[in-house]
């Protein structure tokens, strides 16, 4: 039997759930009523409703368009009806964008599960007070998770704590930020002196007392980042922040991996020592909703090149996210640093025979407009002229982290003398090359973080990898910028080090053949560990400390759909948007620091309120 948590939807009539030993069974029953949850199988079918509301954010284009777009280090790829709204700031983001108002009532739904299960749960007679105990610290970590992503993207939010099932409320004011992180923190102390002192419950997916107490540290370090916002931000939250990250730290339940390859391992993921909280998905079809569908998003349309089609392990490409030319180029120490080639896809293996292209016997400059001019630029030895450029299983097209300087990201020739040894290049190559300056939204290198090799075939689109929300990497990152924060960069550096240590290739690990061949390194330091390359001192990172951390996280957890929260918490956004993502520079006010209340919402309220107490300002 398998050991995870079966999420089911709370709703009435509901399909509830009886338990066994390992994992817990759907029995269907009608005729319900709120005496129902006077029950413990009630209860247990609210808890695990709550939890089937955190699966939303991967089940479709959703999170990654709050998190990932307009933001500094991705841009948009070619499809997507979000990415104009969300990528670019442009007037469609506004009341009314489906998105919003989806995460929206997901979130609020799950909340009015969580304070139903509570206003009930003191009158289970089948229950024991641990049990309740129990579920009480599950309910209320969840309630902080759904009210803290809420808040850090709405701001000021209606805020609910009771259960309410006999009226009906239509006057929802708003609550001051302050009052909601308030309240977070409250939930969250709870549930950490509630929930169970492991690594993992018995039956995976549901919180521990350490998730709890990671989430906390993350709620101090929002609340007490803000220096023009006003969050309620104290004095003591970087002390908070940092005695709670140091406590999961010191638990001696976690350990980073050692290779960082293994956080996002389809095969090892589900059992890392990493993951401090996941939300479970499975390849029970019966049992996994929408499922995890992140794997189509960061893919490129690799079947549209010479000898490739779609296939199961390389992907089915939704195009929708690539990182930039500078995150390729300049943010990370390629001769140091393995994260970056060890969390993209770079080659794609030919698959296709019947597309397979031949040498041809001349190879002609390409001008600015596409066209073949008469300038010849490279003539392949007779020998090779109309044979197969490669095989089945042989690499058919090649991403490199290479810029020649000759395009920008419009496709634009900026040199035109560079862009001839660009093209010469390419021609050269018996794959297709695609160095930086042919990057588009169609090609780039894809991400191996969501991938899903083990979809039962290459359309299926109901992934089965989890959703990995909280890792111990992010843990120390936490720690260390919230001791940097309280100027103690010292310490600040232990914590960073010991992420950047993991990061770094170890002595005789094997090396990709960029090192010497793109970025030139050694070939006397093939086999030689870069961890003191890695390592960073206090005096290394006190100029710019938010900058640094801010481009560690991003080194350390790209894609993992938290950046635009990240900006917006160190009040960045506007600077860094307007510096590196030149979809949005024009469009990107300081207001899209707050994303618009859903109109839907409004419409219902009544009395109604007048427009600036309901709305953010920037969207009346």
């Amino acid at each position: 039997m398998k050991n995870y948590l079966k999420y089911i939807l709370f709703l009435l009539p509901a399909t509830i759930v009886s338990s066994c030993d390992s994992f817990l069974e759907e029995k269907v029953v009608s005729g319900v009523s709120y005496d129902f949850f006077e029950t413990k199988t009630g209860i247990e079918t609210a808890v695990n409703g709550a939890y089937n509301a955190m699966r939303w954010y991967v089940g479709g284009e959703r999170y990654y368009c709050l998190t990932e777009y307009g933001t500094d280090y991705v841009w948009e790829g070619a499809d997507g009806g979000q990415k104009d709204a969300f990528n670019k700031y442009s007037v469609q983001m506004n009341p009314e964008a489906g998105l919003l108002y989806e995460f929206w009532e997901n979130n609020y739904k799950g909340i009015n599960r969580i304070n139903t299960a509570l206003m009930y749960l003191p009158k289970v007679a089948d229950m024991t007070d641990a049990e309740k105990t129990l579920r009480e610290g599950e309910l209320r970590f969840m309630r902080a998770y759904f009210y803290f992503d809420l808040v850090q993207h709405f701001g000021p939010i209606p805020l609910m704590t009771d259960g309410n099932v006999t009226e009906i409320i239509t006057d929802f004011r708003r609550a001051p930020v302050a009052d909601v992180y308030d309240a977070v923190i409250a939930d969250l102390k709870v549930a950490c002196n509630a929930l169970p002192d492991a690594a993992r419950q018995t039956q995976r997916g549901r919180a521990t007392r350490w998730a709890a107490t990671h989430l906390l540290a993350k709620v101090y370090l929002t609340r007490g980042s803000a220096v023009n916002d006003r969050r309620g931000q104290q004095p003591d939250d970087m002390d908070n922040a940092l005695a709670c990250a140091e406590a999961v730290i010191k638990s001696g339940k976690f350990n980073l991996e050692n290779d960082y390859t293994a956080t996002f391992d389809q095969h090892l993921q589900k059992s890392s020592a990493e993951t401090i909280f996941a939300v479970e998905f499975t390849t029970d079809v019966q049992f996994n909703g929408d499922g995890n569908k992140m794997h189509l998003y960061w893919v490129p349309t690799y079947e549209n090149l010479p000898g490739l089609q779609r296939d199961v392990q390389q992907g089915r490409a939704w195009k929708r996210v690539r990182p930039t030319p500078y995150f390729q180029t300049e943010l990370f120490d390629h001769l140091s640093d393995s994260r970056f080639y060890k969390m993209f896809k770079w080659d794609y293996r030919a698959n296709k025979e019947s597309s397979i292209p031949v040498w041809q016997a001349q190879y002609f400059y390409i001008d600015e407009n596409g066209r073949a001019t008469d300038d010849l630029i490279y003539e392949p030895p007779a020998e090779l002229v109309g044979k197969p450029k490669f095989g089945i299983g042989d690499t058919a097209a090649y991403f490199i982290p290479k810029s020649y300087g000759a395009k920008d990201h419009t496709n634009k020739v900026l040199d035109a003398a560079k862009n001839r040894q660009l093209q010469i290049d390419v021609a050269k190559s018996r794959y297709t090359l695609i160095p930086v300056d042919n990057n588009t939204n169609h090609f780039f290198p894809g991400l191996l973080k969501w991938l899903d090799p083990e979809r039962p075939d290459m359309n299926y689109e109901q992934g089965s990898r989890n959703f990995i929300r909280m890792r111990l990497a992010e843990t120390y990152l936490i720690a260390a910028e919230a001791a940097g924060r309280k100027g103690d960069y010292e310490t600040a550096a232990t914590y960073i080090n010991a992420v950047r240590r993991r990061a770094a290739y170890k002595e005789n690990e094997a090396k990709p053949k960029e090192w010497t061949t793109v970025d030139e390194g050694d070939p006397e330091r093939l086999t030689a560990s870069t961890e003191a390359d890695m390592t960073v001192s206090a005096a290394d990172i006190s100029g710019d400390f938010i900058s640094f951390m801010l481009d560690e996280r991003c080194r350390e957890m790209f894609g993992e759909m938290n950046r635009w929260e990240d900006l917006v918490r160190t009040e960045t956004l506007l600077e860094r948007v307007k510096r590196f993502n030149p979809d949005a520079a024009n469009n990107i006010r300081e207001y899209h620091k707050l994303r618009p209340i859903p109109q839907k919402h409004i419409d219902r309220l009544s009395p109604q309120p007048p427009l600036n107490e309901a709305q953010n300002e920037g969207y009346y």
